[in-house]
């Protein structure tokens, strides 16, 4: 068994119908993952308990500037829709990991001297398709 490389797994955006419109995110140097899911007191005056409610999923992604690049340009795009939500698959390889349709915010590129860089910050929209990212081939 073999160490994870973040460089093996990578978003994809679906700009088109099913996989014939999944494009790469060009550039792309890494992205973080958190699932965050908010506890609940659900205790009562006869005693306390809690439970946690529904997962916020946040994925954010960032890279440097490679145009032309049909990936960046449907996440750039994305994030001016209104709402500014779009499908994307996280996968390894064949094996997709995460899919499911997300809100794109704060999306930013930066020109300095030397390589140019962009980054954006996604959250769940809606309930994920996939979510598995310890799933292997």
């Amino acid at each position: 068994m073999s160490t994870e490389q973040g460089r093996e797994t990578r978003i994809f955006i679906v700009a088109g119908d099913g996989d014939n419109g999944l494009v790469k995110i060009g550039g792309e140097t890494t992205f973080s993952y958190k699932r965050n899911t908010p506890s609940l007191d659900t205790s009562d005056k006869d005693g306390g308990s809690g439970s946690y409610g529904q997962a916020t999923i946040a994925i954010s992604p960032s890279g440097n500037v490679k145009l032309p690049d049909a990936g960046l340009v449907a996440l750039e795009a994305a994030s001016k829709l209104v709402p500014p939500h779009c499908v994307i698959k996280i996968m390894k390889g064949a094996v997709v990991r995460f899919h499911g349709e997300v809100g794109v915010g704060n999306f930013s590129a930066d020109f300095p001297l030397g390589t140019a860089t962009w980054s954006a910050e996604m959250t769940n929209s809606a309930v994920p398709i996939v979510d598995n990212l310890t799933a292997t081939a």
